[in-house]
């Protein structure tokens, strides 16, 4: 039996309030006596449940995430639409309320065995510094509290926002603090718990976005001063970039990456370990740094497979010439690559494309045989079968496999980046990144730093630069490989000054397989029609109902008749560079501060105030 450590939802709810200070305020004292409470092992660990919960993020969130790289059929989000606006935000009770939690416990861990009470500060520590991650990679500048604030502390209260780097620089100091005062290693269910190697991957990632903020928006309204001093440190891109690496660098050579067998994926002649990693029941403890659990024993469980399924979840082409030939070579070495047919883009690839999507040689798990591809699950023909277990996991919140929070894999990348954008990248430190994940799933290594550049790379990434952009192109388009589908896509492109990308309009729609004209296709050549694409009156076709497609509408052909299955064409919203890279801070809070939080640059709230 699968045993669990669950994050209880263990204190009432607070009433629905409208402003960020009763939440700040709010004091859990009505539910509990400080006094009295926070002075043992297990009162700690109720209370540290309600934070896990709180601040982590659950598989489910992976549904709502789209890019350049993968679209759902469902919807597209604010940002890719354009339509965020200062009024359709909220600081609702969720989203100080943690913060809170977090700093009444430290305030009142009183539990006299002290390795006890370092621990539980150490894990208070590292959601402080994710909390405030989340919050500034939305809303750039936003106020420091380290401390519980009374009803009656006007002056915190109505306090202007601190600049990004002062609030990036104490999340970096919380993780150091967390590394020192958490265990290595927690006596039970290790992987559910933060720990030492956790306060390390996220340092890495924390530091590692702001540095590459810094460095692609400085000189501008969200990064004016790329340098910054404060009285702890003197702040840069290059700060941050050093603190990523160092962070990461403790980590290498520590863990090892999932190599297992465990499912007996068919088909049993590919290496299917990347595949398998992220629909194992279990969390495995070598790659997984920290995991949330998921449990049909105690009805804890999540809908990935299921949305995946009913949202009809599909990468991009654009994504797809991301994955290098078997060879090492990229795609655009191939002849005739713009116009592969479906079963030709799989064929001699990266393993991880095949173990991504939905490839001709596709086999369910716990099935036999192959899977036709079925136009329920996609709607332009590059099908995601990441995070995809077998059919008892298809309907509604019924997964109850492990999700990966915090995993090896992105620490290598993140270590590789970092020493990239500081033109530091060496032959080795390319051996004990990029080759690692290349040879898990037997891919020829990168061997050396790249001199010369990717022209696909270039293109898709306008704005990289730097002493090593060479170097910097293929450890994006690894990480976009390897991270695929985990949340990190949006982020990435808006941390690199690529933010135009997640609009459709940019990139011609969320384009997938491509196809010669409109007719009947046997898209893996197993002898049997798979698809059908028409215009006007559907004509007579043994392609199954899911997949008879009428072209017009929401389906388009990229050049009318032929060319690449296309959704999203119709989009026109253009990307703002000069506001769009950040949420606009909800009007109700500037009005509650009378101003005292600035509005993020480009944001019309409409707002003013009276002298």
């Amino acid at each position: 039996m699968k045993k669990i450590f669950i994050p209880l939802a263990i204190f009432a709810a607070a009433a629905s309030l409208t402003a960020c200070d009763d939440f700040l305020t709010k004091a859990p004292e009505t539910y509990l006596s400080p006094g009295s409470f926070f002075s043992s092992k297990a009162e700690l660990d109720l209370w540290a449940n309600k934070l896990y919960n709180d601040i982590l993020p659950s598989a489910d969130d992976l549904a709502e995430l789209s890019a350049d790289d993968s679209y759902s059929s469902a919807s597209l989000s604010a940002i890719q639409k354009g339509t965020r606006t200062p009024s359709s935000k909220s600081w609702s009770e969720g989203t100080w309320k943690p913060l809170r939690n977090i700093n009444y416990m430290l305030e009142n861990n009183k539990c006299p065995d002290e390795s006890v009470k370092g621990m539980y500060d150490g894990v208070c520590y590292f959601f402080r510094a994710w909390f405030y991650f989340n919050k500034v990679r939305m809303y750039g500048d936003i106020p420091w509290y380290d401390h519980v604030i009374g009803s009656s502390d006007s002056l915190d209260l109505k306090r202007p926002r601190d600049n990004r780097g002062y609030v990036m620089m104490k999340a970096i100091q919380d993780l150091d603090r967390a590394y020192e005062l958490l265990p290595a290693k927690w006596s039970e269910q290790a992987v559910y718990h933060v720990s030492k190697d956790a306060a390390l991957a996220l340092k890495s990632r924390i530091a590692l976005y702001e540095g590459t903020f810094r460095k692609y928006h400085a000189g501008t309204a969200y990064v004016p001063n790329e340098t910054e001093t404060y009285d702890e440190a003197t702040i840069s891109s290059e700060w941050f970039l050093r603190q990523a690496a160092d962070a990461a660098g403790k980590l290498i050579g520590t863990r090892k990456l999932y190599t297992g067998n465990t499912l007996k994926l068919a088909p049993k002649a590919t290496n299917a370990s990347y595949r398998e990693y992220f629909i194992l029941e279990d969390a495995e403890t070598d790659e997984t740094i920290l995991s949330r659990r998921y449990s049909v024993d105690v009805l804890v469980r999540h809908g990935v497979q299921f949305d995946f399924k009913n949202q009809h979840r599909s990468a991009t082409a654009r994504f797809v010439n991301h994955y290098l030939q078997s060879d090492g070579t990229p795609i655009q070495n191939r002849t005739g690559w713009q116009t592969l047919s479906y079963a030709d883009a799989f064929a001699n690839r990266d393993p991880r494309m095949a173990q991504s999507l939905h490839g001709p040689s596709y086999v369910a798990l716990g099935a036999s045989a192959h899977e036709q591809l079925s136009f329920e699950r996609t709607f332009n023909g590059y099908r995601v079968i990441k995070f995809i277990s077998d059919s008892n996991h298809e309907t509604a919140t019924t997964s109850t496999t492990d999700y990966p929070l915090l995993r090896y894999a992105e620490v290598l990348l993140n270590y590789a980046e970092a020493k990239a954008e500081l033109g530091e990248l060496t032959n080795e430190d390319v051996a004990r990144t990029i080759d690692v994940l290349r040879a898990r799933v037997g891919m020829p290594a990168m061997a050396s730093v790249p001199a010369t550049e990717d022209a696909l790379m270039a293109a898709y990434y306008p704005n990289a630069k730097g002493a090593q952009k060479a170097a910097i192109l293929e450890i994006r388009r690894e990480r976009t490989v390897e991270l695929f589908c985990e949340g990190f896509r949006q982020w990435d492109l808006l941390r690199w000054g690529e933010g135009k990308w997640l609009t459709p309009k940019a990139t011609a729609g969320a384009q997938g397989i491509y196809v010669p004209g409109l007719g009947e296709y046997d898209l893996d050549g197993d002898g049997s029609i798979d698809l059908l694409l028409y215009k006007g009156s559907k004509p007579s076709t043994k392609a199954p109902a899911t997949n008879q497609i009428e072209i017009g509408g929401n389906f388009t052909l990229s050049e009318g008749d032929k060319g690449f299955l296309t959704y999203y064409a119709a989009e026109d919203y253009a990307w703002d560079d000069s506001r769009d890279y950040l949420w606009p801070i909800p009007a109700d809070q500037r009005s509650i501060t009378h101003g005292a939080l600035t509005q993020n640059p480009g944001w019309d709230d409409g707002v003013s105030f009276d002298d």
